[in-house]
């Protein structure tokens, strides 16, 4: 298996068009896609089957804008535990990664493993996207257990509920608002988008009739609209003020846990079930 995927690994098809897009090929149900806002390169992550398995193949690919591959992080590695890698964060250095019950976490530069939670102890089920406020505390969505969970990064990765509760909707993607202080949260089950104040307080903070399916990841764009992916419609939005909608790109299979790369002005969208990842710009 290692030899297959380096194969894959090796031969990315890096497709380039106009405007900075690209296109990434020879993926395995890539779940996130993320930049480094200080190095300008990307990270893919990849659950490579059965996103409930703890098969350990699961891996993370790091490239650069031009499409060459720096980094592979396998689960078949020594030191390395990747069952199906999801939701992707980074802080300063370090990439951190949630898989199906855990947190781990990575020099970004190397690849090495610099820790493991196992949030099975206060009921994780199922771990999906994963934000940083701005006192460095990390959130992890929990889609099968209505759960969010705090991390205090600075006080030895102490791990706490923050938010339980069925109104959550099977929690998907999740971004910090530092203009608001609150947590926004895009809801799997209801098509909601949830505002989460740092006191727990859930309100919906969607102000239109427009109703979507399954929502699964969220982002800010340039001028502060949100950008939302709708994974049964195969639709991305752009929220403006959070009131009026507009579609951005239809026609999309399964679009997974999108982000937005600020320098280059390019939507970063995974595709699960396409096996591949491409840019909007």
């Amino acid at each position: 298996m290692k030899a297959i995927i380096a194969n894959l690994l090796t031969v990315f098809l890096f497709i380039p068009h106009p405007a900075q897009a690209f296109r990434i090929n020879a993926l395995k149900a890539p779940a996130s896609f993320i930049v480094d806002p200080a190095l300008g390169n990307y990270f893919i992550s990849n659950i490579n089957g059965n996103p409930a398995s703890r098969d350990n193949n699961g891996f993370i690919v790091k490239f650069d804008s031009s499409g060459k591959t720096l980094l592979v992080i396998r689960g078949e590695d020594p030191q390395v535990t990747l069952h199906a890698p999801d939701g992707l964060a980074l802080h300063g250095d370090i990439l951190y990664v949630t898989d199906i019950h855990s947190l781990r976490w990575f020099d970004k530069n190397n690849g090495k493993t610099l820790g493991h939670i196992d949030l099975t102890g206060i009921g994780a089920k199922r771990l999906k996207d994963l934000t940083f406020d701005s006192e460095g505390n990390l959130y992890i969505s929990d889609i099968f257990a209505n759960a969010i969970y705090k991390v205090a990064t600075k006080d030895n990765h102490k791990v706490s509920v923050f938010k339980k509760d069925n109104q959550l909707g099977n929690p998907s993607g999740i971004i910090y608002d530092s203009i608001r202080q609150r947590l926004i949260v895009v809801a799997r089950a209801t098509g909601k988008i949830l505002g989460i104040g740092l006191d727990g307080k859930i309100a919906q903070i969607l102000r239109t009739k427009t109703i979507f399916k399954n929502l699964n990841g969220v982002d800010w764009d340039r001028e502060g609209n949100l950008l939302v992916s709708d994974e049964a419609e195969g639709k991305i939005y752009r929220i403006h003020n959070f009131s009026r909608v507009e579609i951005v790109r239809g026609n999309i299979l399964t679009p997974a846990n999108i982000s937005f790369d600020y320098a280059r002005n390019l939507i970063l969208v995974p595709s699960s079930k396409g096996n591949l990842a491409f840019t909007i710009p």
